[in-house]
Order: C-alpha cells, then sequence, then structure tokens
C-alpha cells in the first residue's frame, strides 16, 4: 500500500468514526468497512455506497466517488484509471489536491479547487515521500480520533480490515498510533519542519474545532508545531473549518 492510500483510507476511516453525514449514511466505520470490501445486503454495498454519497469520477469528481474510485473501488482499478474524465486522481495529485478533495467530500470546503490551490500555496511539501513524514501525519489523525473519548478494540480490527494492504511495518506503525498517550508535543519533536502544517491538516480534515477537546487538542498541536496564528487560521479556512475565537 502507498503511504498516500494508507493516509486517504484513514482520513476516510476517522471521518466515519466521527459521524460525517456521508459516512452515516453506509453505516459508519464497520459500514465504510463493508462497502470498502464490496460486502453488505441489498444493491450491493458498493453501488449503495456510491449511489448515497457521490457519483463516479465524470459525475463527481471533486467528492467521494472521486476519492473511492482513486482507491480503487466504484469502477477504478488503483487510482491510475486513464478514464479519470480527464482528472488527476486524487493519489496521483499533489498533497494539497488530496487534502482539498477530502476536505470537500467531508463536507468542510465548498469548492475544491480552491481549497487544493490554497493548501497547495501554504504547504512545503508536495507529496509524502518518507515515513518521517509520514508517521506524523498518521499520528496526528490518530490522536485526532481519540482525543475525545477511545477507540474500542472493535473499531481497531475494522481499522486494519480497511487497510487490506498494509504492509506489517505500516500496521505496526498504526498499532504504536493507537497505544500511545495522546501528547501532540511528541508528535510536532517528530514532525520535520518542513510537513508542520501537513501534519496540522491532517488532524484538522478529521477533528472537529467546535469540540471542546478536539479543539484542546488542535491548538496544542499548532501551538507545539510552532504554526503562526497566520497560518492556522488560513489552513482552517481552506479545510473549511471553523476558526479559533
Amino acid at each position: 500500500m502507498s503511504i498516500k492510500r494508507m493516509v486517504t483510507k484513514l482520513a476516510l476511516a476517522f471521518a466515519a468514526k466521527k459521524g460525517v453525514e456521508a459516512f452515516h449514511n453506509v453505516g459508519g466505520l464497520q459500514g465504510l468497512q463493508a462497502a470498502l470490501q464490496g460486502k453488505g445486503a441489498g444493491t450491493g454495498a458498493r453501488g449503495g455506497m456510491m449511489g448515497r454519497v457521490g457519483g463516479t469520477r465524470a459525475a463527481d469528481s471533486g467528492g467521494l466517488g472521486s476519492i473511492l474510485d482513486s482507491l480503487g473501488y466504484g469502477g477504478a482499478s488503483d487510482g491510475r484509471d486513464a478514464g479519470y474524465a480527464g482528472q488527476v486522481s486524487p493519489l496521483n495529485a499533489s498533497l494539497g489536491t488530496l487534502f482539498g478533495t477530502l476536505a470537500t467530500a467531508f463536507g468542510g470546503s465548498a469548492a475544491q479547487s480552491q481549497a487544493a490551490q490554497s493548501l497547495d500555496d501554504q504547504f512545503d511539501m508536495t507529496d509524502i515521500d518518507s515515513e518521517s513524514e509520514a508517521k506524523p501525519i498518521m499520528r496526528a489523525m490518530v490522536q485526532m480520533a481519540r482525543s475525545d473519548g477511545h477507540i474500542d478494540q472493535e473499531e481497531q480490527d475494522a481499522l486494519f480490515n480497511i487497510l487490506d494492504h498494509a504492509s506489517p511495518r505500516e500496521q505496526a506503525a498504526l498499532k504504536d498510533a493507537l497505544r500511545e498517550p495522546i501528547n501532540p508535543q511528541a508528535i510536532a519533536d517528530d514532525t520535520p519542519s518542513y510537513a508542520r502544517k501537513e501534519v496540522y491538516s491532517a488532524a484538522l480534515l478529521v477533528g472537529a474545532p467546535d469540540n471542546p477537546e478536539e479543539k484542546k487538542f488542535l491548538k496544542a498541536l499548532a501551538a507545539a508545531l510552532r504554526l503562526r496564528d497566520d497560518d492556522v487560521d488560513g489552513l482552517h479556512r481552506a479545510i473549511g473549518k471553523p476558526t479559533f475565537a
């Protein structure tokens, strides 16, 4: 599994856990797991999910259908399908484009192209190329999802099933992230200086700044990463999340 594919699947899973409407319609985390594995009753999980939350590439190039296609569901094989309606697959585009597409699919930013351009302008790296970049992004997502509660064993099992092609090393990294204490400073200490905005944005994608516990985590993470207030505000606006008062 590519690093970017793993980050994308984690973002989808944590959005499902947190009850984003589109994912709630397919049964939350377990429903998303079933949909990605092609399981389910009635019209079929894949087809039913696509019908409820968005079309495929040509009809919904900026939404959830596009993301599922890029992951190999809903018709495309692996995100490199030549018939991608003239669009670049989110997994083959810049990190800003991927995060902008996710933000739009999660109901944050209304304009995917504007979000992608804004994030590309603010980010200091265009892709995730190494473990030193990927692990803090993954840990920020996991700790964000845990900040207002916990992830029980059933949910952990669903996460690992969603990451069905993750390597043993990647699965070990996820297990560590699920077990380590929630500590924004520890994430920041392991984040390369050029990846600070990307790590914060990963947490923000699956977080809710109007939730007290999640706001506390995000503010602590921003401070630990030594992000300026105007940089934080710019990331919130690009992703479509409320800024801090």
